[in-house]
């Protein structure tokens, strides 16, 4: 067996953030639950987006990268050292934002946002070297180098729109309304640099999604190019965008096809799946948005919009990495705490440092939470919306508890004493 990489603590700080972040979201929009009844561009509910979208998902992710990425592909970040200050930057931006927006202090938001904004060019520095590896024909490389790019390109445009509405006097972005720059931030962040970089560790950790590599580079840039389309089109000819949203519908549909096609065949049950359909009913109905359907004079329309950018990030993003922490992390805990025993006394399975019965719950409650809330929503029905967050909320207490289950052999340095069964 290979002997684990160099250990380095730069994501640990990133996990806690992140675990922390989902906790306190979760439990937030749950008491908040009127919340999502309302227009999606009012101060708290913002303060809870970014709670989860930079607190969780943006801070786990670069967390991974700085234990996968050595491991996987063989790159080394630039300096350990520059990744402890990203994480300070970072830190210091999310909480920032999150208070600023919360207290719709708009000239604070602006200056929170560069914190985070510089802690991105960082990452986009520090993995420089990812480049060589993506130039070399690995897929899983070029996806994540592009979805670096995207997060970085996020972050810029979210320090101009802070800056144009915090402080005008500096920065303004004539020409384009400020709907349209929010439109283009998220679609910016959520296509081009969550669902790039879960596409790209598909490839790895989904084999069922690879199918004929000879297309790979297709369906890639079939992707890229509905991105790119959609987020100009949405600055510029709107008419268009349904363009754009259809070739990203048909690149998430052809990752998606050797799984679901397994599936139907009885070929496999894979919970990776189940984030999947979420994401591909959310570009189905991106499609039906960018046809003008609802209409914009129907009521309804703000609450498709309203579940749209609920079941993207809390159904496609958040459920992705509930499932790829099951794949990752117990592999990680066993090497640092159980490999070197491995041999001289009695060690576990990397399955048995998690209970599989929480598991079950965990992804059962908080995916049927995220069905009926998404039928909530639409109802206008809040007593519906506050039970199904609280399902929502269940699953990410149990998903939460398995963690630490996880963690604590490592925190804790436990010795494992098998049971008669074993």
């Amino acid at each position: 067996m290979k002997a684990p990489p160099p250990r380095s603590a730069v994501e640990e700080p990133f996990i806690l953030l992140a675990i922390t972040s989902l906790s306190a979201a979760s439990l937030w929009m749950w008491i908040r639950a009127p919340l999502l009844l309302e227009f999606f561009y009012s101060n708290e509910l913002l303060a809870l987006t970014h709670t989860l979208t930079l607190g969780f998902v943006t801070a786990v992710i670069m967390g991974v990268l700085y234990r996968l990425l050595p491991m996987a592909m063989l790159v080394q970040p630039k300096s350990q050292r520059l990744g402890k200050i990203q994480f300070g930057l970072f830190l210091t931006g999310v909480l920032g934002m999150v208070f600023h927006f919360y207290q719709a202090q708009w000239h604070g938001l602006a200056w929170s946002a560069v914190f985070v904004w510089v802690a991105t060019l960082i990452q986009l520095y520090n993995w420089n070297g990812l480049i060589a590896v993506a130039d070399a024909g690995d897929w899983t490389a070029r996806y994540v180098v592009t979805s670096i790019r995207y997060l970085a390109l996020a972050a810029t445009l979210g320090v101009l729109m802070g800056f144009a509405k915090g402080l005008p006097q500096y920065i303004s972005l004539p020409h384009t309304s400020f709907v349209s720059n929010l439109y283009v931030h998220i679609h910016l962040a959520g296509l081009g640099w969550v669902t790039n970089m879960v596409f790209g560790f598909h490839l790895r950790l989904w084999p069922r999604s690879v199918g004929n590599r000879r297309f790979l580079a297709l369906r890639y840039w079939l992707l890229q190019g509905g991105i790119m389309g959609l987020v100009v089109s949405q600055w510029t000819i709107g008419s268009v965008q349904v363009v754009f949203a259809t070739m990203i519908l048909i690149a998430i549909g052809w990752q998606g096809w050797g799984p679901m096609r397994a599936f139907i065949n009885r070929q496999a049950r894979e919970w990776e799946l189940v984030p999947f359909v979420l994401l591909l009913g959310t570009a189905i109905v991106g499609v039906g948005l960018s046809l003008g359907w609802p209409s914009l004079e129907s009521s309804l329309r703000s609450r498709v919009q309203m579940a749209y950018g609920f079941v993207g990030m809390w159904g496609w993003f958040v459920l992705t990495i509930n499932i790829f922490v099951y794949k990752l992390f117990p592999m990680w805990v066993w090497q640092e705490r159980f490999q070197k025993d491995l041999g001289n006394k009695p060690v576990p399975a990397m399955t048995d440092l998690y209970s599989h019965p929480l598991r079950t719950i965990s992804l059962v409650s908080y995916s049927s939470g995220i069905v009926l809330t998404v039928i909530a929503i639409l109802m206008s029905n809040t007593p519906l919306i506050k039970a199904s967050l609280g399902l929502v909320f269940l699953g990410t207490a149990c998903f939460v508890t398995n963690f630490v289950r996880m963690a604590r052999w490592k925190l804790f340095n436990l010795t494992y004493v098998p049971q008669p069964e074993d």
